[in-house]
């Protein structure tokens, strides 16, 4: 009886003991499942959340041209980028403006937008003035490219985290490239000393050389010249003719210096011109660019 009964205690340990390692194998393979379950979960994720950024490059044109040495013309510029969000929640952007020459490394700026609304950043946003009543722009011009940016991570809009926009906002990477509309507007005015009117002396002559005074075809010729004169001011129009020709030598006649001939004035008249004030417009839309 006492064989039997220590028999029945060792067969009883051997089985509480198999039942504890069954169950330690259980724990083990749940928990390798659910560490597979959710490094597959973080990879799926990962995988769906390929475009971190979307940026939007528009260029911007500010400031005076004096002169037509340059592309574009003499004028006053300004360029007007207006950021609309599409969306019923409030995001909050980046930008910078880059220069092309570098002149000044300018840091991000945020702007806030609230649901469906508009924002403009124009050359008086990008360059503000250091003075009241002043512009740094009269008598420079710059350009260069307008960044604007939307960062996220893992569809979270980080920008709005950072500056406490409400609450989390997930998007996921279609939504991305749809969050706002950026459009810009090119503006160029004709300068103000260019909006006056002009005058101009008209001057029919003839010339002779000098000490012949028998006409020739070959000795004299019939000409016409315009100059731009100033109003209320005293004019020689024979010394007028003799600059013209002294500076421009190759006319179609074989012409000796303006001293060696007589200068014989048919008539002469004046007239005016009036600039009128030129006004172009140029809109551009920008296209979205990713970033992974």
């Amino acid at each position: 009886m006492k064989i039997h009964y220590y028999y029945y205690i060792f067969i009883f340990i051997i089985i509480v003991f198999t039942f504890q390692v069954l169950l330690l194998d259980t724990k083990s393979v749940s928990n390798k499942l659910q560490i597979y379950t959710h490094s597959a979960a973080a990879q799926h994720e990962t995988n769906n959340s390929n475009f971190q950024t979307v940026e939007y490059y528009a260029r911007f044109n500010c400031g005076t041209i004096n002169d037509d040495k340059g592309p574009l013309r003499p004028g006053i510029y300004d360029s007007d980028i207006t950021i609309f969000n599409k969306k019923n929640f409030p995001l909050s952007i980046i930008w910078k403006a880059i220069e092309i020459n570098q002149e000044n490394q300018n840091n991000f700026k945020i702007t806030n937008l609230q649901p469906e609304s508009v924002t403009n950043i124009n050359c008086a946003k990008i360059f503000p003035s250091q003075i009241a009543g002043e512009t740094n722009l009269q008598n420079r011009f710059i350009e260069g490219v307008l960044l604007i940016r939307i960062n996220t991570d893992k569809g979270q809009l980080i920008n709005n985290f950072f500056n406490n926009q409400g609450q989390s906002i997930i998007v996921n990477k279609e939504e991305l490239g749809d969050l706002v509309n950026v459009d810009v507007l090119h503006t160029v005015n004709t300068l103000s000393d260019l909006n006056k009117e002009a005058f101009y002396l008209k001057i029919d002559f003839s010339l002779e050389q000098q000490g012949n005074k028998q006409l020739n075809d070959d000795l004299e010729n019939n000409f016409t010249a315009i100059f731009q004169i100033e109003p209320n001011k005293v004019i020689n129009p024979i010394e007028l003719i003799k600059q013209a020709i002294n500076k421009n030598n190759n006319t179609n006649t074989q012409l000796a210096a303006a001293n060696n001939t007589v200068i014989k004035i048919a008539k002469s008249e004046t007239f005016s011109n009036s600039y009128t004030d030129n006004h172009a417009l140029t809109f551009q839309k920008i296209k979205p660019t990713f970033i992974k």
